[in-house]
């Protein structure tokens, strides 16, 4: 009964394995063949045309249980739930309990998806369970659940000096629950993400790197199929596991105050404006604080045929605005499962102007043109 009651919510949740484009042997172009009963789940099957072979998602294979039962119950471990509770969570969610010998199997097994554990233990000494995470679900047109890691910020801040300056992102995330303005959000305004003006990208340069990043989101929505769902996912299992990732679905927004400040007193190339009444909106997927930069993450499904600059660069001038942070401070990165791009938005508002005097230029050629009368 208890295996009958799991299966129905899995179904009917998702099903859970990795959609593949191309065989894992060949890259040749593959099919859906059917779908294979496991104990606690339905895996799909595929067919490679071009090599003949059959294969379900690697990240299944052997697997007793669902890979979501596992990020789960990983994600309950860093929410400082011992093995008991975490059993019982499962059960009631999924109609089965789990026992602490496989509880801590998998956290082993796991490990390398799992950098907060380094922090776990001064965590659960310092905070309570219900003072770990600050959140809010929001109303704006749409639902968005805003979540704030409060233990992990303050250790990153506190870990490093340079860290320290970013005191201010903390104090606004605390804030956001309590004075975020969402009428503004609900009614309609024009959004960042739906931004089109031509920015001046001459001097961007975009940066492909290796990200573990990447890497959470290869092994996290292999156990979504459902797209909707990808991004909360990810977001929740970033946010509870890794060690960098403060803050998800973060609200922000700008007025004509914030551009016209942009504009004509920091002189930035901004191609358009604001009236009295208009606001730019949006919600950061993720922020992190990493290698002395603020991080604005989007989790974009193919990442290499997009180039969200306009959008991304758009967050860090709300974000840099209602905190304080100089702009210089902020980095800006969208990613999937297999890319990780990266740029500075500094780069895309700020232009060095032809003709703008060097300071230093100025005073090397008084000094020339002084020995030459010298010499003379």
């Amino acid at each position: 009964m208890e295996q009958v009651k799991l299966l129905n919510s899995l179904k009917k949740e998702e099903k859970n394995y990795k959609i593949l484009v191309n065989c894992p042997y060949c890259s040749g172009k593959i099919v859906k063949r059917g779908v294979r009963k496991k104990k606690f789940e339905e895996v799909q099957i595929y067919y490679c045309k071009n090599c003949d072979k059959r294969f379900t998602s690697q990240i299944t294979k052997n697997k007793t249980y669902p890979l979501r039962i596992i990020l789960d119950t990983l994600t309950f471990y860093n929410k400082l739930y011992s093995f008991e509770e975490i059993s019982n969570l499962i059960k009631n969610k999924y109609g089965m309990g789990l026992s602490p010998r496989i509880i801590s199997r998998w956290i082993e097994e796991y490990k390398n998806y799992l950098p907060f554990l380094r922090m776990r233990e001064f965590v659960i000494k310092n905070y309570k369970r219900k003072e770990l995470i600050e959140e809010s679900k929001m109303i704006h047109q749409q639902i968005y659940n805003f979540k704030f890691h409060r233990a992990k910020a303050d250790l990153i801040l506190g870990e490093e000096f340079r860290h320290f300056k970013f005191k201010p992102l903390r104090d606004f995330l605390e804030l956001v629950s309590s004075e975020c303005p969402h009428q503004i959000f609900r009614e309609k305004q024009e959004r960042a993400s739906e931004k089109k003006e031509k920015f001046n990208l001459n001097e961007v340069k975009i940066i492909p790197k290796k990200s573990s990043a990447s890497q959470f989101a290869n092994f996290v929505i292999q156990a979504v199929s459902n797209n909707k769902e990808r991004h909360e996912v990810l977001e929740e299992f970033m946010l509870y596991n890794d060690s960098v990732t403060i803050a998800v679905e973060v609200p922000v927004l700008m007025d004509v105050e914030d551009i016209n400040h942009y504009k004509f007193e920091l002189g930035f190339d901004i191609p358009f404006s604001l009236k009295d009444d208009q606001y730019l909106t949006g919600h950061i997927d993720l922020i992190q604080i990493r290698n002395g930069s603020i991080y604005i993450m989007d989790f974009k499904p193919s990442a290499k045929k997009e180039k969200p600059i306009v959008q991304l660069t758009l967050y860090a001038l709300a974000l840099s605005r209602l905190t304080g942070i100089r702009l210089y401070h902020f980095k800006c990165a969208w990613f999937d499962s297999k890319d990780y791009f990266e740029f500075f938005p500094l780069h895309v508002v700020y232009k060095k102007k032809k003709g703008r005097i060097n300071k230093n230029q100025i005073g090397i050629d008084s000094k020339k043109k002084e020995v030459i009368k010298n010499e003379d």
